[in-house]
Parts: structure tokens; sequence; C-alpha cells
């Protein structure tokens, strides 16, 4: 039997980052009942079989050279963090939305490459706003520019379809939207809403917001609005925006600031002024104004407190009623359609520019396909049909 030398402090490293325990770790190589072996393996008084080794390196999503290595690698992804949730480690990425990250930058470089070549202008609008600004003017420059209508969704028949005719104005502005509940192709490895909800790339020629689909409807079209908000502010981040009723005191200034673009941009002041009727019951008339407006009732109860169209008291007591509701309410969530959730995955904006490159040989299909994490024959089925 061969046994391998690994570096028990990359063992280690390694376990850490994929959030798994000793027993966790032992369980998956096949070692459940004898989870002393893992922690002999850490400390460097056993040596794992290469077979072993090789389980060790599936499961903790490394390549097994890593286990080798003198000391462990010092992986560094060049985007903010700005989530806030009390249990999202801020500066720590789990392997699945480090991989997601990578696989988004190597997209968005590809289409600022190729924009620049076909001699593409920059886009006006990434990082007009600062920070300073007023939320109410971000969200009228954003609606201007997306040829939304007022309010967006009053053309929606669903929540569906409103988050459709948002990413469609999105991309139709340039703006790459990619949404996807799993790391690349492999339904596997299943995105953490927990962990987050959404993240902006900021650039010129190639702005790109992608939007963990593992998420409620509701979520992710509050998530592509806040997105919106960093790309217009030129603020890119990992996100994880929820409306809360009290922000936590450490969220940053610029995730306030496009949770309030956002709510402005879904729900605007003064047309919920309009609409609101006094004197109903409260939580009635927010889920009323949700249907509406196509958000979530949270949204709706904290833009009628900000307004001062309940008091302090009436929402908590509709805010509480609305959470209980929804625990009590089974999630559902369904399989869809293989052809649309892959081009839901890259967004059409991207399928239809890598599909102009190939067609004019500037591309090729292998290139592509591994810049989609799809297969060549996947890939040309996809294309026709979409129409290219």
């Amino acid at each position: 039997m061969t046994y391998v030398s690994i570096n028990p402090a990359v063992l280690r490293w390694a376990r850490q980052r994929a959030g798994l325990s000793k027993e966790q770790l032992a369980k998956k190589v096949g070692k459940a009942r004898k989870p002393e072996v893992v922690r002999a393996w850490e400390t460097g008084k056993a040596r794992p079989t290469f077979r072993q080794a090789q389980k060790l390196a599936r499961a903790l999503r490394i390549p097994m050279g890593y286990l080798f290595l003198s000391a462990p690698p010092t992986t560094t992804v060049p985007i903010v963090d700005f989530r806030s949730l009390p249990d999202a480690e801020r500066g720590r990425f789990s392997p699945d939305l480090e991989d997601v990250l990578n696989d988004a930058l190597r997209k968005r470089d590809w289409m600022r490459e190729w924009r620049v070549r076909e001699g593409a202008d920059p886009l006006p609008f990434v990082g007009k706003f600062s920070q300073e600004d007023a939320p109410e003017s971000i969200a009228a420059d954003i609606r201007a520019r997306l040829a939304l209508p007022m309010p967006p969704a009053q053309r929606a028949r669903s929540w569906e379809e409103h988050l459709r005719l948002l990413v469609r104005h999105a991309e139709s502005a340039d703006i790459m939207v990619l949404q996807s509940g799993i790391v690349g192709s492999n339904s596997r490895r299943t995105l953490s809403v927990e962990e987050f909800r959404g993240f902006a790339l900021i650039d010129r020629y190639a702005p790109l917001i992608f939007i963990n689909a593992r998420d409620s409807i509701a979520g992710r079209i509050f998530t592509l609005a806040h997105e919106l908000g960093h790309i217009w502010t030129g603020t890119g981040g990992v996100s994880n925006p929820e409306p809360a009723p009290h922000p936590f005191p450490e969220t940053p200034a610029i995730e306030r600031l496009c949770n309030q673009v956002a709510a402005e941009l879904l729900v605007p002041a003064h047309e919920l002024r309009r609409r609101w009727t006094q004197g109903q019951d409260i939580l009635h008339t927010a889920q009323e104004m949700a249907q509406a407006f196509r958000v979530s009732v949270f949204v709706v109860l904290i833009r009628a407190r900000e307004l001062g169209l309940i008091s302090s008291e009436g929402f908590q007591i509709a805010y509480d009623q609305a959470q209980e509701k929804v625990r009590r309410t089974p999630s559902r969530r369904g399989r869809g359609n293989f052809y649309h959730n892959l081009q839901a995955r890259n967004g059409l904006l991207l399928l239809r520019e890598i599909g102009i490159a190939l067609r004019q040989e500037a591309l090729l299909y292998q290139e592509a396909s591994r810049l989609l994490n799809v297969q060549p024959q996947t890939l040309e089925n996809l294309l026709q049909q979409i129409g290219l």
C-alpha cells in the first residue's frame, strides 16, 4: 500500500476553508467511524494512502497537488466584501463563492477585451455617482438609463415576469446579469443564500451582476436593484442585501445607500404615498402594495415606516406577522428547463456576444465552451435556441 507525505498544515487550512469539521471530513473520505484518522493526518502522526489523498482533494475542493505544498497557498479575490449578516464572516469566502467569483471574473474579462477590440465606448453610467449623492437621484438615473416604466412593475403580471423585465432592461444597457444557484454546471455544489445574495463587478466596458438563484424571487428582484446601485456608484463587491427592520450597526454605508437606491427604484416614494390607504389593516395593505410593486412585503413595510405612513409600533406588529406567515409557507423550487437555466446562468447578453465572436471566427468553440462551462454541442444547441 502506497502512503504519501502530505503537508498537515495544508490539510488543516483546506478543511477549515471548506467549513468542515474533522468528523465531517472523515465521513467524506470513508472514515466515518474513525475521525481520529483525520486528526492524525493533520498532526503528521499518520499519512494517507494515495487514494485517500485523492478523496481528500475532492472533498476539500482543491487540486490534489495543494496537499504537497510547503505552506498553505494565499488565495485572493480582487473584490470588496460588503456582506453584513451576523453569520457571514466578512473577508472569508467559501470555496463555492470563491469559484463563482473567479468564473464571473473570467467572463467579465473576456467581455471587456471583446468590447475594446470591437471599438465600443466606455459606459458613462458606471461610477457616475458618489456615495454622498441622494438615493433618489441615483434611482432616477438608473430608471432613465434602463428605460424603466414608473413604477417598474406596472407591466409585470408576476414577480417572475418583473425579474425578467428588469434583467432585460439591464442587459439592453450592456450590463451582464448572471443568475445561478450552483457552481458552474455542478448541481451538487449549491450556493448559500446565508453567505451571499449577489455581487457586482465594476468595469467601464463590461459591468457584471451576479444573483444567487437560490434566493426567493422577491429577494432576487431586490438584489438586482441593489447591485445596480453598486454599478452606478462604482463600488463593486459581495453583498447580502436583505430588507431588515433595523440595519446592523456594522453595515457599511455603501450597503445602506444601495438598499435605499433599490427601495426607491422598485417602490418610488411618491407612488407608495399615492396608493397607501390609511385606516386599513397594515399587513393587508402592505400585501396589496407588495402585489402591485412585485416586491416582498418586508420592502413595503420598511418603506411605509420610513415615509411616515405607519407608526414604529404598527410597523413592528405587521413585520412580525409577515415573518410568521413566511415561516409557515413551504418553499417551492422547480427544476426548470435545462437550456433556460443555462441561459440564465450566463446571461443572454454574454451568450449573444460569444455567439457573434464565434460566427466571426474571433473565438474558438473550445474556448467558448470553457468560458460557459458547457460541452461544445450543448453550446451550439443553446446558440440555436437564442437565434444565433
